[in-house]
């Protein structure tokens, strides 16, 4: 006699949210940041309700390629894209990477079409023949696989990745972006409502006020939905929160901004990534003010961009550097990548030693490191370069350019040289 068990689901359970997936960890929603190498360091991606804060790289704009791939992963996943900006206006069609598959944007469309129509056509006229030889490929398509490969992507067009691969390169097209309908808060808007008497001149005021709107207008976890209702995720991106077009009622309005948007986005299917300028944080001596330690503490995830160029060198170097190109281990890398905190959302410890692939241990101790090449940024270990590498022009001396004849009588020892006074000699 045998039993068999099933689990019991609810019957109006609803979906997750699309191009999501669960933490096997602590079971904890998680969304891709666009960049993989970033998502393993975080442990396998952002978590759903968390606030990661990137810590601004000075004199170099590595930390707004993060953003920029953070709201293009939005585009490409369907998900709901808020940006505040209080800098400067935002042209979205001139900044988001594009996406680096071929079964992605209006050209892919028609080859899907193109492709459905020839596969009704040979289905039509195929011939019978064994089943176990259906499957193989066409005899002009051994060359690299090219049409099985490109028919598999164009066949998991129509499912959402987690991750989808950009390309630096290449832009979104203006009409997913006009499609997307992304939510920009610029600083001009920002500047006008806030010095209203309603807000007295507090940005931090208004602009979470704008964004609890936007997270009760569907995004919430606290508002029942219909059964079989699929959620969507919310991503919010906040570009150098605390710079200097900034203002608030205190000096203190920062901490009780982040505060509040914390305990908003904890019962929420929503997301957000703050890029914060650390280094006007800083005094006379180079020294952090406090302040910077308890912003820290007010958000889940923090990580520092410490690029090469913005930390060693003078503009003047930089400036000769794009001229003339660099040499040894900043020809590989552009800066280090420090991980000051980790999520842990509903649960005691990251769960980043089980899972990532490049951290291995607290802090950023294993030394990490990112570079920024022609069509993607990746983080990486660092490793210096080989000792007298490729880059070390070897001449032969002067007394080895000609062969020498062998004296007669001369020593021949280990290591020594015909003719000459053997080294190992006492």
């Amino acid at each position: 006699m045998s039993s068999s068990f099933c689990k019991r689901t609810p019957a109006g359970q609803a979906k997750p949210p699309p191009a999501t997936r669960l933490n096997t960890h602590n079971a904890q929603l998680l969304v891709s940041t666009g960049v993989p190498s970033l998502d393993d360091v975080l442990g396998g991606g952002l978590p759903v309700g968390g606030v990661l804060l990137i810590e601004q790289d000075r004199q170099t704009g590595y930390s707004n390629t993060l953003l920029s791939y953070f709201a293009s992963q939005a585009i490409a996943a369907g998900h709901k894209l808020c940006i505040v900006n209080a800098d400067h206006q935002m042209d979205l069609t001139s900044m988001l990477p594009g996406w680096a598959s071929a079964a992605r944007g209006p050209a892919a469309e028609d080859s899907r079409s193109e492709n459905s129509k020839d596969k009704s056509d040979s289905s039509s006229d195929a011939m019978k023949i064994a089943w176990r030889y259906q499957n193989l490929p066409k005899l002009g398509d051994i060359e690299g696989d090219e049409v099985s490969s490109s028919s598999q992507q164009i066949d998991a067009a129509n499912e959402v990745k987690f991750c989808e691969q950009f390309d630096l390169s290449l832009r979104i097209p203006k009409e997913f972006v006009d499609k997307a309908q992304p939510i920009i808060i610029d600083g001009e808007s920002i500047f006008n409502m806030a010095n209203t008497e309603q807000y007295g001149g507090d940005m931090y005021q208004y602009v979470l006020d704008r964004i609890s709107d936007i997270v009760q207008d569907g995004y919430s976890s606290l508002i029942p939905v219909p059964p079989n209702t699929e959620r969507n995720i919310l991503r919010i991106e906040l570009r150098s929160l605390g710079s200097g077009f900034w203002q608030g009622k205190s000096p203190t309005s920062i901490l009780q901004f982040l505060h509040r948007l914390r305990g908003l986005l904890r019962y929420s299917y929503a997301a957000c990534v703050i890029s914060f300028p650390v280094h006007l944080y800083e005094d006379s001596s180079g020294i952090r003010l406090p302040i910077v330690r308890r912003i820290e503490h007010l958000c889940d995830a923090v990580i520092e961009l410490e690029s090469f160029e913005g930390t060693y060198a003078t503009p003047a170097d930089i400036v000769a550097r794009q001229i003339k190109g660099s040499l040894g281990a900043t020809q590989d890398y552009h800066g280090f990548l420090h991980i000051h905190k980790l999520p842990r959302l509903n649960s005691m410890t990251a769960s980043v030693g089980r899972l990532s692939l490049l951290h291995t241990g607290g802090g950023s101790s294993n030394n990490l490191a990112f570079r920024l090449r022609r069509k993607k940024f990746s983080i990486e270990t660092y490793h210096l370069p080989i000792e007298g590498g490729v880059t070390e022009r070897r001449v032969p001396a002067s007394d080895d350019a000609k062969p020498q004849k062998r004296a007669v009588g001369a020593g021949a020892g280990c290591g020594s040289v015909p003719g000459r006074k053997d080294p190992l000699e006492f």
